[in-house]
């Protein structure tokens, strides 16, 4: 639509997300396979040394006044943030995403926030009573070593399992991203599904897409990734395992006649109890 456009702060996300807001550029967690430095050109040292977006708020308050009550059910999902972390330990100071978070609530708009950070408990009272939004925290381990070699600035995977679980008992639909799997015995998406079943309401798997350079202490392997789909894909039909794709696995799913199954927009999604295989 030619609205969407002219916006400035919501725009097309090119990933299962329909639309994406960015509060910073750049991410003080400094996992060593983000995509978002790779889109960004940026050496670690200088994304690690994350900026605020100050303008991000009243660009999306200006985004707003130029919505339509025709174009906002258009807006079935809104990822916050998809290029860097929205609650890196940035945000403590800055409360960029709190005031993004707190417009998109207030205009009634669908929003979905992928965190490897705790500090996203804070905005609790935002998520609990709103239904539509999703909260979740990328997973990709239970062994927290390993976490520190990839993600050495996030948070522990016990406070974000902990958090998971708060945020389930406050009625928050939650998420799971096991993305991107590692090809190692350290990144077993079965025994996190088990580990968190209880208090996640989707899960979401994708394999690695390497880029050079990356310094990620594991062999890339199609082979490994096309085992461990075939295992997994029943596994969670068995178990009834409410779970999707990341977009770019799309491909390599269906060279091997896999079915892929996208990522459920927010505003789309039924509830867990209804969902059928």
């Amino acid at each position: 639509m030619e609205i969407i456009k002219r916006l400035k702060a919501i725009k097309p996300s090119g990933t299962n997300f329909e639309y994406c807001i960015n509060c910073y550029d750049g991410c003080q967690h400094g996992c060593l396979y983000c995509y978002g430095r790779k889109m960004r050109w940026k050496d670690y040292e200088a994304w690690i040394n994350a900026i605020p977006r100050l303008k991000i708020v009243d660009l999306l308050q200006d985004d707003i006044k130029h919505m339509t009550n025709e174009l906002k059910p258009e807006i079935k999902d809104i990822f916050v943030c998809s290029i860097c972390d929205a609650y890196q330990p940035l945000e403590l100071e800055c409360e960029i995403t709190r005031n993004v978070i707190q417009i998109l609530r207030g205009n009634n708009l669908p929003f979905t926030v992928l965190t490897k950070n705790r500090n996203v408990l804070r905005d609790i009272d935002l998520f609990a009573g709103y239904n539509k939004c999703r909260v979740g925290f990328t997973i990709i381990t239970l062994d927290d070593n390993f976490r520190g070699i990839l993600e050495p600035n996030a948070s522990p995977i016990a406070e974000r399992c902990e958090a998971l679980q708060i945020l389930k008992a406050n009625g928050v639909s939650t998420y799971c991203s096991v993305e991107p799997i590692m090809c190692c015995e350290e990144s077993n998406p079965i025994q996190i599904v088990e580990a968190l079943r209880e208090y996640v309401n989707l899960f979401e798997f994708g394999k690695l897409t390497p880029y050079p350079k990356m310094g990620i202490p594991v062999v890339y392997n199609e082979e490994w990734y096309a085992r461990m789909f075939r295992d997994l894909i029943p596994y969670c039909k068995q178990e009834r395992i409410n779970y999707c794709f990341a977009s770019h696995s799309k491909k390599f799913l269906e060279s091997l006649e896999l079915e892929f199954t996208p990522y459920p927009l927010v505003s789309d999604i039924p509830s867990p109890e209804k969902f059928q295989f």
